[in-house]
């Protein structure tokens, strides 16, 4: 299932979404008409919020001797929606810019560990 979030819920939205999945491992995947580029690195997620049409994302790449914070943003951000896994917890957060192009943060999946 997937839900469209409405812009003036983006903020109360966004913050209660990086409570409920603080701690969660998360990369990103953008689809554009020069196709589709998924990230190699999961990173464990911190929070999202957005200021105007750009949204951050802060994340944490750990390895066996250190965490590193990183910080991603998606800018002309006009659309954001959630889809929802098998068992309702959140799957993947979704960015639409104003090119029609798609940043997708998908997220280790509560029910088989798949992300």
């Amino acid at each position: 299932m997937k839900k469209t979030i409405g812009p003036d819920e983006y903020n109360v939205f966004l913050a209660d979404f990086s409570k409920r999945n603080k701690g969660r491992r998360a990369r990103f995947e953008s689809f554009s008409g020069r196709g589709v580029a998924e990230e190699d690195e999961e990173a464990v997620f911190e929070n999202v919020s957005i200021s105007g049409d750009v949204v951050t994302v802060k994340r944490t790449v750990l390895t066996s001797s250190s965490a590193s914070p990183i910080a991603d943003e998606v800018t002309g951000v006009h659309g954001v929606s959630v889809q929802y896994d098998t068992d309702n917890s959140e799957n993947t957060l979704e960015f639409m810019d104003t090119n029609g192009d798609m940043t997708v943060l998908h997220f280790e999946s509560l029910v088989d560990g798949d992300s």
